[in-house]
Order: C-alpha cells, then structure tokens, then sequence
C-alpha cells in the first residue's frame, strides 16, 4: 500500500471518529450550565443508574454483567502470585487448554518460529500463529529473533502488574480479527494502585541448589482518583540455568524400560549383548554416538570405533565390532574387542541446558483520566519497555564431515599417515577367533567361502579411500545468547456519544487509540563452520592438500583467509566422548565461526469502535457495536553471511525476511436477549458477528459468528456456535526469505535396514519404500537410493527448506 493510500485510509478512520468527537463536544457544552438547575433528586437517580460497565473477552460489546456466551477462563494474576506464579509463561502453562510448542524455554531447538529463548502460547494445540494474544484488549507485536517472528513472546509482559489473564477457547476471527483461529489470550492489566508496593519473590528448587531457581524483583507506584489512575512500575526477573547435571532425574541416562506381564521391571537391554556379542550392555538407550569412523570406499568395509592403544584391524586406534552379522572378537575372551556402547552420548552430556540463563526488565506507564461533562472522555495512554536476554548450551552436536582419501591425516590413506583399510579388514577375516565365530555362525570361514566359490568377501588393497569420523567438539553449535527489546506505546481517547441518545437508541460510547510497537533482536551462536572445514581438510583439493581450492569451488571472503590443516583423526577428538577438543588451538581458532542475526519487527495501529443499546426487548437490551481498523506491520531480519548461507556445519541456513504490509478490518457485532426468567428459558440470548479484513496481497474475506447461548436453569448453561475464522499469511508465511531445518527423523534416500542381507548386501525384494519415494530420490543426482546406505549407526536427516511467498491464499 502506498504513502498516499494510508493517508486516505487513516482519514476514513479518523474522520468517523472527528464527527463523533464534535458531536461529543457539542453535546457537552450546555452541561454546566444545566447542573446548577438539575435537583438533588434528580442527580442520586443518576447516581443509582451509574452502573458500570465492562467488556469481557470473546466480545466487544460492553454490558453491566461479568458474562460470556463464549468459553472463557479467567486466571487471577494476584491468587497465581500468591501460590508462586509470578511470570506470565509459567501461568499460561497451567492453563490446560495452552499446549506450548515454545511455551517456556526448554524448547531451544535449530529453528523455532520465534528465535531460541522465547515464550509464545498455542491454544488448543493449533499453532501459536493461530492464537491471538491481547495486552488489555489490544494486540501485543511479534517480537523475537531471526527468521521471521510470527508471535508476541510472553516473556516480555510484566507480571507482577497483571490483574487477570483472559484465555478464549473459540474462534474468534469475526470479532477480534486474523489469528484469532484456535483463541485469544487477554492480558489485563492492574488498576488498583494505592501507593508504592514492592514485591521480592524468590523460588529455590527442592533439591536446595540455585540451579533452576527464579528470583524476581518489582516495584510499582500509582494513584486512583475520582477520575481516573495513573500506574508506573518496573520488574526484573533471573531465571538461573539448569542443566542434565543440576537434577537426580535428569544426571542419569534415558533408559531402558519394560513391564512384563508378571510386574517385573527390566532394564538392562540384552539384546546388543546377544547379538552384537557386547560385554556390558548396560541399562541406558544408544542414541546417538560419537567417536568413531565410517570407511565410505568399499562397500565391506564399516564402522570403526576408537579406543586407543588397541586395534583389531592394524587401523591405530580403531577396531571393528562387527562384521557380516559376526561380532569380532579376535582376543577369543567371548566378548566383542569394542563397545559401540562406550560410545553412546546418551548420559554423557551432562552440560546441556534444561533451562538455559534467563533476565527480563520490564517498565510499564500507563493511566487515565475522565474529564467532566456528559461525553465523560477520558484519555489513557499505556507506555512499555522490555527487555529479554537469555543465554545456554541447548544440545551436543555430531561433527561429521567428509575426509578425503587423500588427506594426509586420513588412516585409510596408505599414501599418508594411514594404512590400506582393504587389506587391514582382509586381516581381520583371517584372524583365526574370528573366522572360527563366523563359521558357528554361517557355516563357513570367510576364507571357506572364498575358496569354494560362493563368495569372495575378501576385500584385498583398496588403496587410499575416504572416510567419515564423527565426533562432538565442545561448545560446537549448540550455544546460544539472544538480546530481545520491545518498545510499545500506545495513546487513545474514549467516552459516551450523547448525541445518539435517541428515540430507542441509549448508552453509545466510543473507543479510539494509535498503537505503535517495535521490537530489536540480535542472536549470537558459535561453532564450526562447514565451509572452512572442508577447505582446511582437503576436500576442495585435487590432490586432498589442506587449504588448497584447485577445484576453484566458489567460498566466502573469509574462508580462505587464516587456513590451517585440521587433524580430524587426532586423539584429543576421542578421548573423551563428549567435551572434546581439536588438537591444536589455531584449529579451533580457524574452524569456530558465529552466526549472528539482527531482527526488526514494527506494527502500528489506528482502531476505532462504537457501541451501545438499539432497542429494549423484554428480556433486556439489545447491543450493537460497530468498528474499523488499520494495521501495518513490518519485518527486517538480517543474517550474516553464515547465518543466510548456511556455512555452519549440518546447520540450517536462514536468509531472514524484509517487507511491508497493511490490513484494513470493518466489523460489527449485535447481541439480542430472547428470553429471560421464564420457565425453561433462565436465559435465551443469541449473538452474531462479522467482519471484513482486506489484506494488501490476498483481497478481501468476510467471517461470521452465530453463537446462541440457553440457561434452562440458573445453574446450567449450554451454548451453541457456528460461523467462520479467517487467518491471513502473516508476515513470516509472506516475507520469509529461505530457511532451512531438519525437521524429520531419517532420511528416506538411506536403504532401510531391514532390505540389507548381511553377506549379500541390499535386496530390492526386501525394500518397502514405496515406489514415489524412490522416484524422488532418483531424481536427485547426488543420491543413489539402491547404495545409500547409514553404516547401521548413524542415521541421518533431511534438510527442508522453506520460504515466504506473496500469492498465498488465506486459511
């Protein structure tokens, strides 16, 4: 929408509420005068009929009664604090209809919509870009950190200044307008300020460490006259972090669990013993693993895991644990030489995050005063600063990357400093404990088979091939610290319209406010960029010379720059299977990059609202509201170069989102009661609702709302509702520039284990991947789905992309 588009759609508004407003003004003028002459009398029967009015969640109609046709639930800020829950997320979280993607800040993950650290509600399980959160009726911005935020980030609310939170369980698209799909969250905030009031709270976890604990600090002053209140506060909030460690429930591996039919409990998995010959299978599930090396150029070859000092295969520091469906024990002490086992990450991670470092600092001004006279305008304004900054560790990333064959450091490099890993597995074969346990098993020695022409498994010199080690390097991708500010002001002008106080029309008011809110993000993660690791390990080089491009493959203009050889093989990778370490300091030095991002999110509002009483029936009054609403939000997120590009190693790529745009939303909403206090009808009353949002990019939609709520008796309500709700892309669904995440589990390219016969390889008749999977990975020229194989250890993830786009139709 252009400059001169706004103007004029601001001038709609704003000329509704002008004529209002003079009429108001007109209206009020002879007030003074006629209050000298108006009798004690006539002024207590005003008095008695002063009664006021309120506005409940679900609707904009304002009545007499704290009431709702729709499903609401009401949370007191003040009796949460009083049990111990003082922010907003941990409140909202009891609710049992806010199921929380992100809802407090243990969810740290790759990509989340709202950047790591934030706090966003999902109600009823539909998305948090489907929930509509109001700061006193108003909408509160996205706020957040890269990509493209789509949700106001609790984190950011002062609660220690919060009279109630709202919670509307229905679609509420006609009356509150895009989002408003699974419900809406209403913050309300306290007017009853007397004074200066200062609160110290401090939650100390059972097990008596500070680890975990939350301490908060706020301090409020206000004043309450007459006419009106004004309220200033500030509030700081820690959260101290919490990690595996930190807990008796979490300093332990995940383990095994099974009940068997008579009660007992087992634990211990015997089935890696069993079949893989393991010593001590232990009680804790393998899931991923560290510390070992997948040979990727012959096709017999595996996985090789490190213990160092010792070596089944002549490969130093490196033994295989199993081969063709026979565990290798060449010491004949009935054991597997190594453990895949001793290599598991499961429990070994102890420095994770449950809860990572967390401080807020919010300031909040707001107020109001009534002026006399018969239009009782009143003015209010609200006035917020906040502040977010969290900081942890949030997981242990695998390095794996791609060597060579010709690397230097490679051990399957016989031309380096390693050995031909053909010949070294051919020795294996010939061992004689472990040709005796592979004929237990198939029948014949490898040698047996060999000789009598049934199949050769012998490998023979294989020469120089590449390989694949993976293993975790502290403080490798998995760290992370945001900085998040908001700034939101919001000014308006409220009162009665005496002048529509007409035949039957009575009790007409008015609402108008501006609200302008911006929020800044900057998030900061360290760890290995893939790009700089590939070039310092010789996979850029004809010849696998470290930090050598002859290959000419296009790099960014710091790649090169600083280069040193890595030793992906060194000891000080292994040693340990978590906090591990390069060998040298100039490794981590060149390798450790960061990815930072800076994100801007803007969102500005013009609203306009009447409502009041058409006609009386005899059950009561009916209510009619009618309104109009100009929204312009806009997104600026900037990567660096190793954010938009993808550069950290297996990491997502996220090129951010700039753009602009604006929403123009009509409405109106009339309540009639049909029956009251007669018998079987208590109640009969029937609301209906619509509205009209035009988006700059996607037209115009009108949604409606029936509701019919029926009380037989007083203690018994039933309600009724049909109509629609309209959600617009939003502004990360329109604007998102690329983003990449790992969103699934395997990959569907990698032959499934169960089509892999263990002398023969892969058996098409055993694969039952359907026959559009295989197309698909066909059609990719870097995947072979008939030999992509994961090695039997590691599996592996695909990398999604997804992006914005403008000719997105609305949901």
């Amino acid at each position: 929408m252009r400059l001169d588009q706004v103007r004029a759609l601001l001038a709609r508004i704003t000329g509704l509420f002008v004529i209002v407003f003079f009429g108001v003004s007109l209206s009020v003028a002879p007030v003074h005068a006629q209050d000298a002459a108006r009798s004690n009398d006539a002024v207590a029967a005003d008095e008695e009929d002063d009664i006021e009015e309120v506005t409940v969640t679900g609707s904009r109609l304002k009545r007499d009664t704290y009431t709702s046709i729709s499903p609401l639930q009401v949370i007191s800020g003040q009796v949460s604090r009083e049990v111990g829950l003082v922010d907003p997320s941990t409140i909202l979280q009891e609710a049992p209809s806010a199921s929380g993607v992100q809802i407090d800040l243990t969810f740290g993950g790759f990509v989340v919509d709202n950047g790591p650290g934030a706090s966003t509600v999902d109600l009823r399980g539909l998305g948090a870009a489907r929930t509509l959160f109001l700061v006193n009726g108003r909408r509160l911005a996205p706020s957040g950190v890269e990509g493209s935020p789509t949700s106001p980030d609790t984190n950011l609310i002062p609660g220690s200044l919060v009279q109630q939170y709202e919670v509307l369980l229905d679609g509420a698209s006609s009356v509150y307008g895009s989002d408003a799909l699974a419900g809406v969250v209403n913050v309300i905030l306290r007017k009853d300020f007397d004074g200066f009031e200062f609160e110290a709270f401090s939650n100390v976890p059972a097990s008596g460490s500070s680890e975990g604990g939350r301490n908060q600090l706020s301090a409020s002053w206000g004043y309450n006259g007459d006419r009106g209140f004004i309220g200033i506060g500030a509030e700081y909030r820690e959260i101290d972090d919490m990690t595996l460690a930190d807990r008796k429930w979490s300093n332990q591996c995940e383990k095994h669990a099974e009940v068997t039919t008579t009660g007992e409990i087992r634990t211990e998995d015997l089935y890696y013993s069993n079949i893989f010959g393991q010593r001590s299978p232990g009680d804790c599930k393998v899931t991923a693993l560290s510390g070992y090396v997948t040979e990727l150029g012959a096709p017999s070859i595996g996985t090789m895991l490190y213990r160092q000092g010792f070596s089944n295969l002549g490969v130093p520091n490196l033994s295989d644990y199993f081969a063709f469906s026979t565990p290798v024990d060449t010491t004949g002490d009935g054991f597997a030489d190594v453990s895949f086992v001793d290599h598991n990450l499961n429990g070994n991670t102890q420095f994770v995050d449950i809860i990572p470092d967390l401080e807020t600092t919010s300031a909040l001004a707001y107020g109001e005063y009534t002026f006399s006279g018969e239009a009782n305008l009143t003015p209010y304004f609200e006035l917020q600063y906040s502040r977010r900054e969290t900081s942890g560790e949030f997981f242990a990333a695998q390095l794996f990357p791609f060597v060579n064959a010709l690397n230097p450091f490679n051990p399957c490099n016989p031309l380096g400093a390693g050995v031909d890993c053909g010949l070294a597995y051919d020795s294996l074969l010939d061992n004689p404990n472990y040709a005796a346990d592979f004929a237990a098993i198939q029948g014949l020695t490898p040698a047996q088979f060999r000789d009598f022409g049934i199949v050769d498994l012998y490998t023979g010199a294989v020469g120089p091939i590449p390989v694949q080690p993976v293993v975790h390097v502290r403080g490798d991708r998995g760290s992370n610290s945001t900085d998040v500010k908001q700034y939101r002001a919001v000014a308006g002008i409220r009162g009665d319209i005496p002048f529509l106080n007409f035949g039957s029309f009575e009790d007409f008011s008015f609402d108008f406010f501006v609200s302008s809110s911006e929020s800044d993000g900057d998030s900061r993660w360290t760890g290995v960029r893939g790009d700089r690791l590939d070039l310092a390990l010789g996979n850029y080089s004809s010849t696998g010379t470290p930090c050598n491009n002859d290959f000419g493959v296009p790099v960014a203009s710091d790649t090169a720059p600083g280069c040193v050889p890595v030793n992906m093989f060194a000891d000080s990778l292994y040693a340990n299977i978590a906090n591990n370490d390069f060998a040298t300091p100039q490794e981590r030095s060149y390798l450790f990059g960061e990815r930072t991002f800076k994100t801007k999110y803007t969102q500005d509002i013009a609203s306009f609202y009447m409502n009041g009483d058409l006609f009386e029936l005899p059950a009561g009054e009916v209510l009619f509201g009618l309104g109009a609403e100009y929204r312009h939000d806009a997104i600026d997120s900037i990567p660096n170069e190793t954010a938009g590009d993808g550069l950290f190693f297996g990491f997502s790529a996220d090129q951010g989102a700039i753009g602009e745009k604006d929403t123009e939303e009509f409405f109106a909403e009339v309540e009639a009661p049909l029956l009251a206090g007669v018998p079987a009808f208590q109640e009969l009353t029937v609301n209906l609702s619509t509205r009209h949002t035009k988006d700059e990019f996607y037209g115009g939609a009108w949604t409606y709302s029936g509701k019919l709520a029926w009380r037989p008796v007083e203690s018994l309500l039933l309600r009724g509702t049909v109509g629609t709700s309209y959600r617009a892309p939003n502004m990360r669904e329109n604007f998102l520039a690329g983003q990449t995440g790992f969103n699934n589990f395997t990959d569907p390219c990698v032959i499934p284990d169960d089509a892999i016969d263990p002398v023969t390889g892969y058996d098409p008749s055993l694969d039952q991947r359907s026959p559009e999977v295989i197309a698909n990975c066909v059609a990719d020229p870097d995947v072979d789905p008939f030999t992509f194989t994961n090695g039997g250890i590691q599996t592996y993830n695909v990398e999604v992309s997804s992006g914005g786009a403008l000719d997105l139709s609305e949901e």
